[in-house]
C-alpha cells in the first residue's frame, strides 16, 4: 500500500479500528436474532485459515531472501543474483497476498508494517545518499530505524533489479545496503507474523529471528493491544466493541484493497503519466502485484488459501445464505477483475507471462481501454463488498 511515513519507530500510537462503510445503511429486519455464533465461526476459519498462513508464509518467505543474499556474498554470480530476485518475487507475492487484511497489527494505527515496507514512490536521492555515504557503516538494526522510502520491498527491489529483470552484478556498497534492508524487511515481516499469531504460537525459528533486534522487540512490548491479534478478531476482544463490528473487518478489507488497486496503483499513475508512481516497476511485478492483491480478497472471501470454492465457515456462504444474488455477484467480479487486470498486459495463461509490464503501459500510454475496463472491474468489486454491510445485525 501507498505511504509515506516519516519517523516510523517513534511516531506510532495505538488507535481505535475501524471499519465505516460510506454511504451503506443497514437492512431492516429482525435485530433480536442473534448471529454471534456465526460470526465467530466465520471469523476462526478467516483467522486460522487465511490470515495467519498467510503472515507465516510471508516471514518464511522473507527469511529465504537472507539465505539467498548470504550466497550471493559468498559470490556473484547469474545464478545466484537470479535466486535473490527469485526469493525477492516469492516474498512480495506473499504480502500482497495480505493485503486484503491491512487492518490491525499492520495498519497506521498499531505497527504500521505497512507503510514501513511497503512504501512508494521511491526516495532516489535519499538511496543514493546511503550508498555513497553510509554503506560501509550500515548495520541492519540501523537500516531498520530509518524512514519508510528507504527501506522495504522497492529498496531491495531496486538494489536487485532494473528493466524486469535481475541485474548482472551489485557493487559492495550495493551488496551492503541490500543485506541490510533485507533484515530490515524480514524483522517487520516476522512481527506482522507474531503479532497475529502470538509469540507463543510460531516456531522457535521465528521466535529467534524476532527477539535479534531489541527495537522490535521493545516495539512491540510498547503496544500490547494488537498482541496475538488473531484471538482478539475472533472472540472481539481489545477494539472491538462487538462480535458484528469485527466480523465486518472482512468485507471492509477486501471493500478498502479492490478501491486502492482500481484507483491508486492502476488508475492514477496512468493518468498522470508518472511511470515513478507505479508500484514496483523496476522488477515489472505490478500487474503481479494487483492480482496478488485481488487474490487476497478471494482467500478472505472465500476462506482459507488458495480454495476453489468457498468453505462452510466463510464470508461467501454468510453472504449467499442473505443474499445469493449478491454473494454470485461477488464471485464473479473477483474473477472479472483478475481478468481485467491481466488484459493490461496481454497475459498469455500458457506460458504465464506478459507482452507488457505496467510500467510500459503508462510510459508510453497505451492500453488504455483495458487499464479503464479493470478500474472500472476494480471500483464494481469494491461496491459490492460495500453492500455486505447490509446484510451483518
Amino acid at each position: 500500500m501507498k505511504r509515506n511515513i516519516k519517523n516510523w519507530l517513534f511516531g506510532i500510537t495505538a488507535g481505535m479500528l475501524s471499519i465505516a462503510f460510506a454511504g451503506c445503511e443497514k437492512d431492516s429486519g429482525d435485530e433480536s436474532v442473534d448471529n454471534d455464533a456465526t460470526y465467530k465461526a466465520i471469523l476462526q476459519e478467516y483467522v486460522n485459515a487465511t490470515t495467519i498462513p498467510t503472515y507465516r508464509a510471508l516471514a518464511e518467505a522473507a527469511l529465504n531472501m537472507r539465505a539467498a543474499n548470504e550466497a550471493l556474498k559468498s559470490g556473484q554470480s547469474a545464478v545466484t543474483i537470479r535466486a535473490a530476485a527469485d526469493a525477492w518475487v516469492q516474498a512480495r507475492i506473499y504480502w500482497e497476498q495480505s493485503e486484503a487484511f491491512l487492518f490491525g497489527p499492520v495498519s497506521e494505527d498499531a505497527f504500521d508494517i505497512d507503510g514501513h515496507i511497503d512504501s512508494w514512490p521511491l526516495e532516489k536521492s535519499a538511496i543514493d545518499a546511503v550508498l555513497a555515504n553510509e554503506a560501509s557503516g550500515l548495520t541492519s538494526e540501523s537500516c531498520w530505524r530509518k524512514d519508510a522510502e528507504e527501506i522495504g520491498f522497492h529498496v531491495t527491489e531496486y538494489l536487485l533489479f532494473r528493466d524486469g529483470q535481475p541485474r548482472a552484478s551489485l557493487s559492495n556498497a550495493e551488496l551492503k545496503y541490500l543485506t541490510a534492508a533485507t533484515d530490515a524487511l524480514i524483522w517487520d515481516c516476522v512481527l506482522a507474523y507474531v503479532a497475529w499469531a502470538g509469540e507463543a504460537n510460531v516456531s522457535q525459528n521465528i521466535r529467534t529471528v524476532f527477539r535479534e533486534n531489541q527495537d522490535i522487540v521493545d516495539f512491540y512490548e510498547e503496544n500490547t493491544a494488537y498482541h496475538n491479534f488473531g484471538d482478539k478478531l475472533k472472540n472481539a476482544t481489545g477494539n472491538y466493541s462487538s462480535v458484528a463490528e469485527a466480523f465486518g473487518e472482512i468485507a471492509s478489507g477486501c471493500a478498502d484493497i479492490a478501491d486502492e488497486v482500481g484507483a491508486t496503483k492502476i488508475e492514477s499513475p496512468f493518468a498522470t503519466h508518472k511511470v515513478e508512481e507505479v508500484e514496483s516497476w523496476y522488477s515489472w511485478h505490478s500487474l503481479a502485484d494487483y492480482e496478488g492483491n485481488i487474490v487476497s480478497i478471494r482467500n478472505a472471501y472465500f476462506g482459507g488459501r488458495d480454495t476453489g470454492a468457498p468453505k462452510t465457515n466463510s464470508l461467501s456462504a454468510f453472504v449467499a445464505g442473505k443474499n445469493s444474488d449478491l454473494d454470485n455477484r461477488i464471485k464473479a467480479k473477483i474473477e472479472d477483475a483478475i481478468a481485467k487486470i491481466r488484459a493490461i498486459g496481454n497475459y498469455n495463461a500458457a506460458t504465464g507471462t506478459y507482452q507488457y509490464s505496467f510500467y510500459e503501459v503508462v510510459r508510453d500510454q497505451i492500453r488504455g481501454e483495458q487499464v479503464e475496463a479493470a478500474v472500472e472491474a476494480c471500483t464494481d468489486l469494491s461496491t459490492l463488498f460495500k453492500q455486505i454491510d447490509n446484510l451483518i445485525d
